[in-house]
């Protein structure tokens, strides 16, 4: 098994660079490839999960067997897109794919017409679709496991010929990203209506020409500002080609970090990042709810400065490339650290000793668990990386970056 070792004595960066934001790009590759091409995409991003994503919507029929791998935004929103498109296609995916649940989605299209089949397990990938001619209407779906769901259709309700209106049942989870495929619709022209538990999407009137630049990913830079919370104080980095006004919900984590004592300063290429001072906290409490990604960013920030904390809005984690939950109560007993639920959709995190000299992390097939323990290193002598490869998913160049 392949590993990497980071040592304490590792040197800061002057600056770094991030990928285009995968989320963003995703949903604007699924968007042109329904727009016939008709606009250019500036700065597609090299995550794996977008490469995945172009390579099938650049075919020149999107029919037969379609694997993507451990990519779950590719296998949502290509479900809702194949079920209107011209072709029978058997999608699939990894072994963890397939234990990754798609039934409220699958019960959502065939609500309005879709042809869709389950080929192994009832509620799971893989899945057999015939591609059709969808009217659209009136949907209902169950937020709670994930808001791909919402989005999948969000981004195929222009191209209906009634359009769609989405009625949203239960609690949303990671309703910033539902929030991020509405904004990218609308900057392309699409008219849509939110009130209350409904969305209404007008079918498009005419298609959007204008190049469209993909965002730099705030998710990634979140490692960057957990390695500066964890430094010393007037440590700093510059993130290049960062912007603080952004579609992505987890730009938040700007204003999550200064209770850490980390400043964002805004430049003409980008963002500074500095350690102003120390934590003006001593416990944290957080809602997670809309940014689901961030959990264990901010687990490792409070490990590292031997904070503990409260993680609210968390039950849908289980749903994520591995059962995060479980991941990180197992991985944070080695930093003398315990992990507790409260509930099912809240744990806390204490202090139980001191940080190791050194620690050997999995990752479970997560690339957000690697890249959210690499920062550790500040505080730790050594950290040691299991299946270190597993950040092309997200972030290609982050062991570049960082060492």
């Amino acid at each position: 098994m392949k590993t990497r070792l980071l040592n304490s004595d590792f040197s800061l960066k002057h600056s770094v660079s991030l990928p285009g934001s995968k989320s963003v790009c995703n949903r604007l590759l699924v968007l042109r490839y329904l727009m016939n091409n008709s606009f250019d995409l500036k700065g597609v991003s090299t995550a794996d999960d977008s490469k995945i994503m172009n390579e099938i919507l650049s075919q020149k029929e999107v029919s037969g067997l379609l694997d993507v791998k451990n990519a779950g935004t590719c296998f949502r929103f290509l479900t809702a897109v194949c079920a209107l498109g011209n072709h029978e296609v058997i999608l699939t995916g990894s072994d963890e794919m397939k234990r990754r649940p798609i039934k409220e989605l699958v019960d959502a299209l065939r609500m309005i017409g879709a042809d869709i089949s389950y080929t192994e397990k009832e509620g799971f990938p893989p899945l057999k679709i015939k591609g059709k001619k969808l009217t659209g209407g009136l949907v209902s779906i169950n937020s709670q496991i994930s808001s791909q769901y919402i989005s999948a259709l969000l981004l195929i309700a222009p191209f209906l010929a009634k359009g769609l209106t989405i009625e949203v049942k239960g609690e949303p989870k990671s309703k910033s990203y539902s929030d991020m495929t509405i904004s990218l619709l609308k900057k392309l022209g699409v008219k849509i209506k939110e009130d209350s538990r409904l969305i209404s999407v007008e079918p498009i009137s005419k298609m959007y020409t204008k190049e469209v630049e993909v965002e730099s990913d705030w998710s990634s830079a979140s490692y960057w500002y957990e390695l500066i919370a964890l430094s010393e104080v007037h440590s700093k980095i510059q993130i290049n080609r960062l912007n603080v006004i952004s579609y992505q919900g987890d730009s938040e984590i700007k204003n999550m970090f200064e209770k850490f004592g980390v400043v964002t300063l805004e430049g003409s290429d980008g963002i500074e990042i500095v350690k102003a001072k120390m934590p003006t906290i001593d416990y944290f409490d957080y809602d997670f709810s809309s940014i689901p990604d961030m959990v264990q960013t901010f687990v490792m920030t409070c490990v590292g400065l031997g904070m503990n904390g409260t993680f609210r809005g968390i039950s849908h984690l289980v749903y994520k490339e591995t059962n995060r939950i479980e991941a990180l109560k197992t991985e944070i007993v080695k930093l003398n650290y315990s992990l507790e639920m409260n509930g099912k959709d809240t744990f806390e995190i204490k202090k139980i000793g001191e940080l190791p000299h050194s620690i050997s992390v999995a990752t479970y097939h997560d690339h957000r668990m690697a890249m959210a323990f690499a920062p550790l290193v500040a505080v730790v002598n050594e950290v040691e990386i299991e299946n270190p490869n597993v950040v092309v998913k997200s972030y290609p160049e982050f062991w570049e970056e960082f060492i």
